[in-house]
Parts: C-alpha cells; sequence; structure tokens
C-alpha cells in the first residue's frame, strides 16, 4: 500500500508523481538502496530508489513502516543542485529535509490528511 501525504502531494510531487507508484514497487520487491535514518526514528525503514532512464533520472527517498505501507519523504531530480547530486543521509541538506518533510507526513497521519493507494 502506498500512502500520500497532503503535505508531499503539495510539496514533493510537481511532476513527478508518475514515478512514486513504480518506486514504491521497487521498494516492496527489495530494489530499493536501504539508508541510515536521519535520526531517531524507530519504526521506519529509509529507501533511496531511482527511476527512469539512464537508471539516475529520478531519487526518491521512501519509508516503510513496520507493516509494509510505502509512503514517499523526498522526490528530487537526479540534476537537483543541493539533493540530486548527492542524495545520502551523510549530506546534512538532505537528513534536514527528510526529517523536516517526515515531522509533516507524521502530521498528516494524525490528521487523516492523506490517501492510500494499491500497488497491485
Amino acid at each position: 500500500m502506498l500512502i500520500l501525504t497532503s503535505y508531499i502531494a503539495k510539496h514533493e510531487l510537481k511532476a513527478l508523481d508518475r514515478f512514486l507508484n513504480s518506486g514504491a514497487k521497487k521498494v516492496i520487491k527489495g530494489l530499493g538502496i536501504e539508508t541510515k535514518s536521519p535520526g531517531s526514528n524507530s519504526g521506519f525503514r529509509f529507501f533511496k530508489v531511482r527511476i527512469g532512464k539512464n537508471n539516475g533520472a529520478r531519487l526518491i527517498v521512501f519509508i516503510m513502516t513496520k507493516n509494509k505501507k510505502i509512503v514517499p519523504v523526498l522526490i528530487r531530480l537526479k540534476k537537483d543542485k543541493i539533493f540530486g547530486t548527492n542524495m545520502a543521509m551523510n549530506n546534512p541538506n538532505v537528513a534536514n529535509q527528510i526529517s523536516k518533510n517526515l515531522d509533516h507526513i507524521l502530521e498528516d497521519i494524525e490528521s487523516d490528511r492523506y490517501e492510500e493507494f494499491s500497488l497491485e
């Protein structure tokens, strides 16, 4: 199940929404690159997924919950000057943005401001 919160839909999607489903399926199939958590976020596993031609056109960071729900956290073009060239948890800009987005995601989920989509 893919969960899309209103904050991520408003601030992250833009023209990249068509890649969410295929990126989430990659995480479920074990094709995402698991990364460390940017903080003390127990209960979540973080994955980085490359989508598009040349295996680097777009990068999406997802979290997977304990009940196997996939939530997009950060979506960027590979050519993004701040995040795209080094979208790793050791990049302080990336870690800060992921933490900020995760706070908003959790707030949206608690307030029922999200949609669920089947990955089948």
